[in-house]
């Protein structure tokens, strides 16, 4: 995503905005995978699927978290109660101008206005996972100085 971003597909260059940024393409992949796994769940005969729980209650355990997990994500990354349908389509929508169609963009980012800023995103993620008992790791770029001692890190905003 980020060659396409930097390219633009062959046009020279793309718009990152509201619609259209690394935390929705981030976002968008998270839900992508466990919409995949929530459609092979689904396909497995309900009989089958409650034997397997009561034979393997360690394992059905982890998917009842999971389970919970994605309906919380869903809660705090969708507050108007629907999924951005490109990304219920895993849609691979590359930015765009500022010409096409800026109401349009404006009102698909802010149907999951969460993930429009990419630092209120990562903290709303990070907030959902603890909650659930995750762990997680923040990789922070910008502490990163190099060989410049000169460079100071900035501790990033939040919301």
């Amino acid at each position: 995503m980020t060659a396409r971003y930097r390219v633009g597909d062959g046009t020279g260059a793309t718009f990152v905005g509201p619609a259209n940024n690394c935390a929705q393409d981030s976002n968008q992949a998270l839900f992508g995978a466990i919409r995949l796994l929530l459609e092979q769940i689904q396909a497995v005969d309900p009989t089958l699927r409650r034997e397997w729980e009561r034979e393997n209650p360690e394992p059905a355990q982890r998917l009842a978290q999971l389970l919970r997990l994605e309906r919380a994500l869903r809660r705090e990354l969708h507050p108007l109660g629907r999924t951005r349908a490109d990304w219920r389509q895993n849609a691979y929508l590359l930015g765009s101008s500022l010409e096409d169609r800026p109401l349009a963009n404006l009102a698909r980012g802010l149907s999951s206005w969460r993930t429009m800023l990419p630092r209120l995103a990562s903290d709303t993620v990070i907030k959902v996972f603890l909650e659930h008992g995750a762990s997680a790791l923040v990789l922070r770029t910008n502490q990163v100085g190099g060989r410049r001692p000169e460079i100071e890190p900035l501790a990033p905003l939040t919301l």
